[in-house]
């Protein structure tokens, strides 16, 4: 993961790009949704909203290597998620703040990469959204990532203790959506 991960900080790349946390997060929402769109549908989100944040490869061999790790990446979240999706555990931040030498777990841009890709196919989310758990399993995802959250909501993720309380809920919410779709699943 390494090897994208750098690539994906490097100057080949816009200040658009998803960082390896945000494409945890896109990449879960992808695979644990209701319909797996083709790589040419999500691939150019990764990289940013427009076309001009599309990266410079310096060859085909680095553009097909990228795109190689991406997909592996991709994959490992379906199996982990097919096998035992109780066991999956995303990729997310860490930070230190001043003042506070312990270390907190922050799921913000994990939950931003996931709500990005329920945007691109929100109405095929729709059942989830109007089922009856449905917005209590989205809630931490939704606090954590979600651009359009309201003032009472923000106070709700305000603090380092609040964040990592909501992303510590995140695996039990995925392991629900997962098999809440898995009868549709396309």
């Amino acid at each position: 993961m390494s090897e994208l991960d750098t690539f994906l900080m490097s100057d080949a790349t816009s200040n658009e790009t998803m960082m390896l946390v945000c494409l945890d997060g896109f990449l879960t929402a992808i695979v644990s949704g209701p319909v797996m769109p083709k790589p040419s549908e999500w691939l150019p989100r990764v990289w940013g909203p427009t076309e001009e944040d599309a990266p410079t490869f310096d060859s085909n061999a680095q553009a097909e290597r990228i795109i190689g790790l991406i997909m592996r990446h991709l994959n490992g979240i379906v199996w982990t998620l097919h096998q035992d999706p109780d066991q999956f555990e995303p990729v997310f931040d860490t930070n230190v703040f001043d003042g506070d030498e312990r270390e907190y777990v922050d799921g913000e841009m994990w939950a931003y990469g996931y709500m990005t890709a329920i945007d691109m196919q929100r109405d095929s989310w729709k059942a989830v959204f109007e089922s009856r758990h449905g917005a209590v399993v989205l809630r931490p995802i939704h606090l954590l990532g979600a651009a359009d959250v309201t003032p009472e909501e923000e106070e709700l993720v305000k603090t380092p203790t609040q964040r990592e309380e909501l992303s510590k809920q995140i695996p039990v919410s995925i392991e629900w959506i997962y098999k809440f779709w898995a009868p549709q699943r396309r």
